[in-house]
């Protein structure tokens, strides 16, 4: 199975919003590079999907991308959302709000609304606001490595690994990171507060016009203090799976087969859904037509990661009871010792974050590629059934 990340996004993305959409003034465009030069003018509302996207002329209306690469330095009355799997660079004048996610995020342009800027996850991607990126109202930054150092007048919030603040804000700083910098010259017009190991000390050179304050958290226990809920839901789940795998046998035994022969791309095509299917039902959710659809997206996408842990609960149980086969007899007691296995697990604070990653990524690859699956038409000749009852 060959399996490529990005042209499953762009296509998930593609598909939805084809299905969705069927309104005169929104303008859907699917290609491997979109260039808009300094002369054109994107006059409706724009929805783009391609690997590579460079805009540096104007768009009047809203306007939704997505790609590997986006770099955005024209002029942008409406909207902006941006989502790219390695670059974001917003460079241009934007006079409405502005949100982006990826890998790299650059901010270094001129925004008369707020700021939503996200790397994917918290580790390994980069958030940063240049010295010369003038920001009109809120910001919210979230990533491994978040650095502030324009000019902000409205309030800050950031959550990081590391946090570097820089620059001028005219609001109030929030600050969630485990190492926070403030450089030299740093103007705060209202209260700081942040929630750090590290206690935080103010150079000379840094202006706050209103408190610092340090919040605590309480520490996290080693194991999840209420057990007795914590095993009620793998009960929950595990009458929920054997009542789903009296329904759908086929797709429910064919996962787990699926898990146990293929779960390389089982794990590949659940990391791409993940995240996929949650984004593209949020980019739906601004249409006015897509709305059903996103609704629906949603719920599906709910169900699915319900069940992958019933999934990976079958798989678990067959391998440690080292069955070959799930049986009508035997699908409850296999189901049983999977969904143990995974609730003493996850019953332990420090990993239960990685072991439901894990889980939600194979279950949810394993229940796709089972879904979507494409069933094997097996056709008997005379001589054939003759032979086979004769044997």
């Amino acid at each position: 199975m060959k399996f490529e990340t990005g042209n499953l996004k762009l296509g998930l993305i593609a598909g939805l919003l084809l299905a969705g959409l069927n309104v005169q003034a929104i303008e859907f465009v699917q290609k491997d590079t979109f260039i808009s030069d300094e002369a054109e003018t994107l006059r409706d509302e724009m929805w783009i999907s391609a690997q590579t996207i460079t805009i540096s002329g104007e768009a009047l209306d809203d306007l939704f991308v997505a790609g590997t690469t986006l770099d955005l330095r024209g002029g942008f009355n409406g909207a902006v959302w941006a989502a790219g799997g390695d670059q974001v660079i917003a460079a241009g004048r934007f006079n409405n709000n502005v949100r982006l996610a990826g890998r790299t995020t650059q901010i270094s342009g001129t925004l008369d609304g707020s700021l939503t800027a996200l790397g994917y996850t918290l580790a390994k991607t980069t958030v940063k606001i240049a010295p010369e990126a003038t920001i009109a109202k809120n910001v919210f930054c979230s990533g491994g490595n978040v650095i502030s150092e324009g000019s902000i007048g409205g309030n800050v919030r950031i959550i990081a690994q590391q946090a570097t603040l820089g620059g001028k804000i005219a609001g109030n700083v929030s600050i969630t990171a485990q190492e926070i910098v403030l450089l030299p010259g740093t103007v705060i017009g209202g209260d700081l507060s942040y929630i750090s190991p590290k206690e935080l000390v103010l150079s000379p050179s840094v202006t706050l016009n209103g408190k610092l304050t340090r919040t605590f958290l309480p520490p996290i226990p080693a194991i999840n203090p209420d057990l007795p809920s914590h095993f009620g839901f793998a009960l929950a789940a595990l009458l929920t799976g054997v009542v789903f795998c009296s329904m759908f046998p086929h797709c429910t035994l064919g996962a787990v087969q699926l898990l146990k022969t293929t779960r390389v791309p089982c794990m590949l095509t659940g990391f791409a859904a993940l995240f996929l299917i949650p984004i593209s039902a949020f980019l739906l959710l601004f249409t006015f037509v897509g709305v059903p659809l996103s609704l629906l997206l949603f719920l599906f996408y709910a169900i699915l990661l319900y069940l992958s842990k019933i999934i990976v609960g079958f798989w678990l149980g067959a391998l440690v009871l080292r069955r070959k086969e799930i049986t009508k007899r035997n699908k409850a007691g296999t189901l049983a010792a999977g969904l143990l296995i995974i609730y003493t697990l996850t019953a332990f604070t420090s990993i239960s974050m990685v072991v439901n990653i894990l889980i939600a990524i194979s279950g949810l690859g394993a229940l796709l590629l089972a879904l979507f699956k494409k069933p094997v038409l097996i056709i008997q000749t005379p001589a054939d059934i003759k032979t086979t009852t004769e044997g």
